[in-house]
């Protein structure tokens, strides 16, 4: 590894002097600055030692470490170094990146800085557009609340285990946290199945399934047009048309009865709702993967009460239950498998 010169600068002095010595040509962007017991080392030019002696500071040799593979979030610190220190200690260190689209959560107090921010995050995850996420998602259709602060925004796509979602953060939600359940999706033998996915959004179980899984046919229903148009988009863009159906609708108004071999209900806090509409479609022997929220460590005693009251006379076996994520402080949100007689 080659090594380099570095500037020492102290750390109370380095939202003064580290943006000065990128301005004027002093500092090496391609080597990565580091810290040693209260000092910023600053990688600088061979030629530009008369530069930091006339700024006072020591120099040293020390490796040429490539700026690339600094963690993102020390080069973000970096970048905005000359804000506040309380600015700086209250920036977000967790982001989701989709395509060449970032969303970062963002509190109110950051939002004065909001295009700083948004290009100091831009320029060190690589992406083109920031969103800050204001509040989560809410409602029937669990829109997101989101601020373009970088960029300009729009539709992107993002590759998870081989299939592509096409999407746009500020229309619509794309649950993260659902990572393992979509994993799961692809691992499930559907050989010659009839699927109903009742909440269908962008795909998210449905493109898994439809590409892995052997299934006949899927049904994918969803409500919110916004979510609809990127469905479609997407069964084209992973090349399963001939086995997803789309739907425009409310998925109580489906039309069927009896025929449906395993149904998705990948929705939070009102699912019981819809679940004597999924009974009525399930045909004897058909799974449905059932999605809610519980009390932690009430979830069996709960997902039965909600399928006793939904089955009338029919029966059904409880195959198992796995926890998705964590939903609020002792909530979870968890999905049932459960065979229905």
């Amino acid at each position: 590894m080659r090594t380099v010169l570095r500037a020492k600068v102290p750390e109370e002095r380095a939202s003064e002097i580290v943006p000065l010595l990128f301005s004027q040509g002093i500092a090496d962007p391609s080597a990565r600055i580091s810290g040693c017991k209260g000092f910023r080392l600053v990688p600088i030019f061979e030629d530009k030692r008369d530069d930091i002696a006339r700024l006072g500071l020591l120099l040293e040799d020390g490796p040429a470490y490539s700026e690339a593979s600094r963690p993102p979030m020390e080069r973000i610190c970096d970048i905005l170094c000359n804000l506040d220190r309380s600015v700086v200690d209250a920036l977000p260190d967790k982001w989701e990146i989709a395509g060449d689209v970032a969303t970062i959560k963002m509190s109110s107090e950051l939002f004065q800085f909001g295009e700083m921010i948004g290009k100091a995050y831009a320029e060190a995850l690589g992406v083109s557009s920031v969103y800050a996420d204001i509040s989560g998602v809410s409602g029937e259709f669990r829109l997101p609340d989101m601020r373009l602060i970088c960029g300009r925004g729009g539709s992107s796509v993002k590759t998870e285990n081989g299939i592509r979602y096409c999407f746009d953060v500020s229309k619509v939600m794309f649950a993260s946290g659902n990572l393992e359940e979509r994993g799961r999706m692809e691992t499930l033998h559907c050989s010659g199945e009839t699927i109903v996915d009742m909440f269908a959004g962008i795909g998210y179980f449905t493109l898994p399934l439809a590409k892995y899984s052997g299934a006949r046919r899927i049904f994918a229903c969803e409500k919110n047009p916004e979510s609809y148009g990127f469905l479609l988009k997407n069964i084209m863009l992973n090349d399963v048309s001939e086995t997803v159906i789309p739907v425009l609708a409310d998925n109580r108004d489906l039309l069927g009865h009896c025929f449906a071999d395993r149904i998705l209900m990948g929705y939070v806090q009102t699912t019981s709702e819809f679940l004597s509409k999924a009974i009525y479609m399930a045909k004897p022997g058909c799974i449905i993967h059932y999605h809610d929220t519980f009390p932690t460590g009430k979830q069996n005693e709960c997902v039965r009460a909600v399928f006793e009251k939904a089955c009338g006379t029919r029966g059904f076996d409880m195959i198992c239950i796995r926890e998705v994520k964590s939903f609020a402080p002792s909530v979870s949100h968890y999905v049932a498998d459960v065979r229905i007689h």
